[in-house]
């Protein structure tokens, strides 16, 4: 459709596209100028309005990105987008959250300094540890904030995604020094009755395991029909799913089967 009426399109993460793809994305945007629809073999020439603009990650850094072929780079040109410099990142994170300027290079620093602790030790894994500007973006997002609820989100974020404990302490401990302040003990941090958005929802549950307890149908069989025990691990991920449902926030559980 773009192609025919003259649209704008930009294919993302095209190092990772299929070789017949690619092929037909070469013939495109050769001499020819005409894409070729292999199902029914027709031939599209496009409209003279019609532009193509691609955005990939280096191959080698990231799996399964491939090296593009001289040709097809030939095509483009290729301009080279850095990382945020730092200064920059603090002025958006200062600008779009609404973030006190220092509170926003305390959190650039909190980057650094994790990314730092990578290149020390082999505990971190990928080029930015666990931490990346699309981490801080969604860290801001979580605000307002005082010093206190900073580290804590920050924990939740960036802490309780790694898998081995040694990351997850050095994650507290770097955010404590950074921020100056302390993180409350796993008790209270996952406490749902610390978190007002989360304290209702909380409450109602507890309403059904105590009603359930005399009338196991009012629970289905699907959530244990009443045989619940809310352990601190469910309490810790009752916490951290509803935050993030709270915040419009996609996730993902990681877990062994049956865990």
């Amino acid at each position: 459709t773009a192609c025919r009426e003259g649209h704008w399109i930009i294919l993302d993460e095209l190092n990772l596209a299929p070789s017949e793809v690619l092929e037909a994305l070469n013939r495109l945007l050769d001499d020819n100028r005409e894409l070729l629809i292999s199902e029914t073999m027709e031939v599209i020439r496009p409209h003279p309005h019609f532009r193509l603009f691609a955005t990939q990650n280096p191959p080698g850094l990231y799996g399964g990105r491939k090296q593009l072929s001289r040709a097809m780079r030939n095509r483009f040109m290729e301009i080279l987008v850095d990382d945020i410099p730092h200064t920059e990142l603090e002025e958006i994170l200062a600008r779009r959250f609404d973030l006190p300027p220092k509170m926003a290079n305390r959190m650039i620093q909190t980057m650094t300094t994790l990314q730092l602790r990578r290149q020390n030790t082999a505990i971190f894994a990928g080029k930015h540890g666990f931490i990346t500007p699309r981490d801080l973006f969604r860290w801001a997002e979580r605000g307002p904030f005082c010093w206190q609820t900073l580290a804590t989100h920050g924990m939740f974020l960036l802490g309780d995604r790694c898998r081995k404990e040694e990351e997850k302490k050095v994650v507290k401990e770097v955010l404590q020094d950074v921020l100056n302040t302390s993180i409350p003990e796993d008790d209270v941090c996952y406490d749902p009755n610390q978190y007002p958005q989360l304290q209702p929802y909380w409450q109602k549950f507890h309403d059904l395991l105590s009603a359930a307890e005399h009338d196991p149908t009012v629970l289905p069989d699907s959530l244990g029909g009443g045989r619940i025990v809310p352990t601190k691990e469910f309490r810790r991920l009752f916490v951290l799913v509803g935050l993030c449902l709270m915040h419009k926030e996609p996730f993902v559980l990681v877990g062994e089967t049956g865990g």
